[in-house]
């Protein structure tokens, strides 16, 4: 997915999107407390826990990040962010995640939380499906909360196709923010990668009046260079957003350069 947020997956590229994780409304009527307490013990787990578990493996990572992105869209301001996250993996496929971000100019306030529940199906050797619902909280400069079930189709680790559809409790009428994202990776000489990405979403930009939003879809974009070796990884990536969406998406657009430098376990 088109997102920056620390994915906590095995596999190369380890690369933080999440999450990253986008295109989503700027809700600013459905923002909630602070959760502290769940990125505190996320970043703690990050530290002690083993690399495998009973029953399952656990893996994960931490990374400092030059700002939060999610599809396009700044979630934070331009300024760097420190990320940690942990997931739980099952042999039958089922896993969960949970990743949490803290502004380093800001080191008391929570700027995202994340949570996904979800199942990896084998296709074949090379072809496989992801399912999984997550809930996230953002709390600093986009401020929502949401649910999103999504399904992705992963060509080994090189290319995937993903769709999900973003719900915002009590907000916009409660209408749905369908998005879907193409990423491709492929690996270079020695330890580097190249990644690209382009994607459309829905987006709902509030003017103040809970009451009103402004709607529509825009088109966003990424390409940039990895460099993997061994648990460390350093990438830099050029950020675009549609020129055509209108001027007040466009002033949520993110930072046009993000540089990320991560661990992973």
């Amino acid at each position: 997915m088109m997102r920056h947020l620390l994915r906590a997956e095995s596999g190369p590229p380890r690369r933080p999107t999440r999450a990253r994780r986008h295109g989503r409304c700027m809700e600013r009527a459905v923002a909630a407390r602070p959760v502290r307490g769940v990125v505190a013990t996320i970043f703690a787990a990050c530290l002690i826990a083993p690399v495998h578990v009973r029953a399952g493996d656990l893996s994960g990572g931490v990374a400092i990040t030059s700002q939060l992105v999610d599809r396009g869209l700044a979630i934070t301001p331009a300024s760097p962010v420190l990320q940690g996250a942990v997931s739980w993996t099952t042999p039958s496929g089922w896993s969960l995640a949970l990743s949490g971000d803290v502004e380093l100019d800001s080191p008391g306030h929570v700027a995202a939380a994340v949570a996904r529940l979800g199942r990896t199906f084998s296709l074949s050797d090379n072809w496989r499906i992801q399912t999984g619902v997550l809930y996230y909280h953002y709390a600093s400069r986009l401020r929502a909360n949401a649910y999103e079930p999504g399904v992705y189709l992963a060509y080994r680790d090189l290319l995937t196709f993903g769709v999900a559809c973003a719900y915002f409790p009590g907000a916009d009428r409660h209408k749905l923010h369908p998005a879907a994202d193409l990423n491709f990776h492929r690996p270079l000489a020695g330890d580097f990668w190249i990644t690209a990405g382009v994607g459309i979403a829905r987006y709902a930009v509030s003017d103040g009046n809970p009451e009103y939003y402004h709607t529509g879809y825009y088109r966003y974009g990424q390409a940039g260079l990895i460099w993997s070796h061994g648990t460390w990884q350093v990438e830099l990536d050029r950020v675009l957003v549609d020129s055509a969406a209108p001027v007040y998406l466009r002033r949520q657009a993110a930072a046009s350069w993000l540089a990320t430098i991560s661990w992973s376990f």
